[in-house]
């Protein structure tokens, strides 16, 4: 596969991985300062995303006759990529709970 379609491979997964995410976060507001929040989020939204294009690449293919093996590691090290920004961003943010307190 060539540079290109590489690339737009990886950009087609890492915005729908991002806005499936960010939706799923809204579902789970309750769990604010939680880790266990962040990685839930983006396994389940590494779960949807996967799914659905696994469905829809079996629908227009009409089988397995497409990469389905690179597009399962582009979803996956994109949500790799958004849970390590979450971490880091709620990190730095001070959102953890338990993080930054004296005892």
């Amino acid at each position: 596969m060539g540079f290109v379609f590489s690339v737009g491979f990886f950009a087609a997964a890492f915005v729908p991985s991002f806005l499936v995410s960010r939706i799923i976060f809204r579902l789970t507001k309750k769990w604010e300062g939680k880790l266990s929040r962040l990685v839930a989020t983006n396994i389940a939204s590494a779960f949807i995303c996967i799914t659905v294009f696994l469905a829809a690449g079996v629908w227009f293919a009409g089988g397995l006759e497409f990469p389905w093996l690179f597009g399962i590691l582009n979803f996956a090290v994109a949500q790799a990529i958004w849970l390590a920004v979450d971490i880091y961003s709620d990190w730095i943010n001070n959102r953890f709970e338990g993080h930054g307190e004296k005892t």
